[in-house]
């Protein structure tokens, strides 16, 4: 197995994210795609087909995570399950296949059906499995286009208090927010504009993609998805959004201060939200306290700004393998799939 590769998948609902791992763990390749699964189901084998040019041609051991069970294209999470393990081990069909399924382990496809309850959404699992293995201690914070993950882990294993999406949102570790698909109308209902408080509309005018864009904290390759309006990306198209969402208007000849002093508020506001429940978690300690945060996911940004509030070392997801420097944020956006391909290299 000296020369295997090792290939992770992050199969969600909304990006598919690869990575490429040698058999001594340096990173080769990571990659994020977008794959909007409401779309129909082929749209996951025209994605995966996409993908797998990214990858060498060696042999391979495949390992799957996924959450693009919760796409309301599937009835419920099992028959997505069901329906995700046949379409993914058609496409690939050339090496050793397996499904992650966190606390259960691994799960080859003839009897991921049986474990599909462990299986969904266990990527959160993963990452933190992996940084336990490398840090010991500390707590991973994984914010993504859409959710929040905060993971404790001590003495190398995953402490959580609870596993299924529902336990989860309710202990606190799983925050629904992210930095590009939330809608800004999920982050407050109000926010300060011209001196007095502004209520928020309840529409889909804009998202959190276009707040971070007037931040300057959004990188360009961060948001893959349309807009709300189907219209651009850039600085005037997201302020355009961002006004709709208060009743008004924008003149592009007006000043961009007032929006940006607004999306600033709102940017703090889903910051708050994800510290509350960080909080909560840092609350749950037995023993010598966390000194680390460990950030993965294009919103990394602000686990450093909450392991600063904290007082608190802050560790980059990819400073826990070996790869180039082009390849670090990449892999650093797919933790989960770099995470479930070292896990498989570790356990040969």
């Amino acid at each position: 197995m000296d020369k295997e590769t090792f290939i992770g998948w992050d199969i969600g609902g909304a990006h598919l994210k690869l990575a490429c791992v040698t058999s001594t763990g340096k990173v080769t390749v990571a990659s994020q795609l977008p794959m909007p699964l409401w779309q129909g189901i082929h749209m996951l084998a025209q994605t995966l087909a996409q993908a797998k040019q990214l990858l060498p041609e060696a042999p391979a051991i495949h390992s799957i995570t996924t959450t693009a069970e919760l796409v309301d294209i599937f009835s419920d999470r099992h028959s997505g399950i069901r329906t995700l393990v046949q379409e993914i081990s058609n496409a690939l069909n050339h090496g050793k296949i397996q499904f992650y399924a966190g606390r259960a382990g691994w799960a080859p496809p003839i009897s991921a059906d049986q474990h599909a309850g462990d299986i969904a959404s266990a990527n959160w699992h993963a990452t933190a499995a992996y940084a336990a293995g490398i840090l010991g201690d500390g707590i991973l914070i994984d914010i993504g286009s859409t959710t929040t993950d905060i993971i404790m882990f001590k003495d190398r294993q995953v402490r959580y208090h609870g596993y299924s999406d529902y336990e989860r949102l309710s202990s606190h570790e799983l925050v629904y927010t992210g930095i590009v698909r939330t809608p800004v109308m999920a982050v407050s209902d109000k926010a300060p504009i011209a001196g007095k408080w502004q209520p928020v509309t309840a529409e889909m005018f804009a998202t959190m993609a276009d707040i971070y864009r007037l931040t300057g904290e959004l990188q360009g390759g961060d948001d893959m998805q349309d807009t709300p309006d189907g219209r651009g990306k850039s600085l005037v198209d997201s302020t355009r959004r961002l006004a709709r969402m208060f009743g008004t208007d924008l003149d592009e000849h007006e000043s961009l201060a007032c929006w940006q002093s607004a999306a600033a508020y709102l940017a703090g506001a889903q910051l708050n939200r994800i510290d509350q429940a960080l909080h909560i978690v840092l609350s749950r300690q037995q023993g010598p306290a966390a000194t680390v945060l460990v950030g993965a996911g294009v919103g990394r940004f602000l686990v450093q700004k909450l392991a600063q509030k904290h007082g608190l070392k802050y560790i980059d997801f990819a400073d826990l393998f070996e790869t180039t420097a082009d390849m670090r944020i990449p892999a650093a956006v797919a933790a989960a799939a770099v995470s479930v391909a070292q896990l498989a290299r570790l356990q040969q």
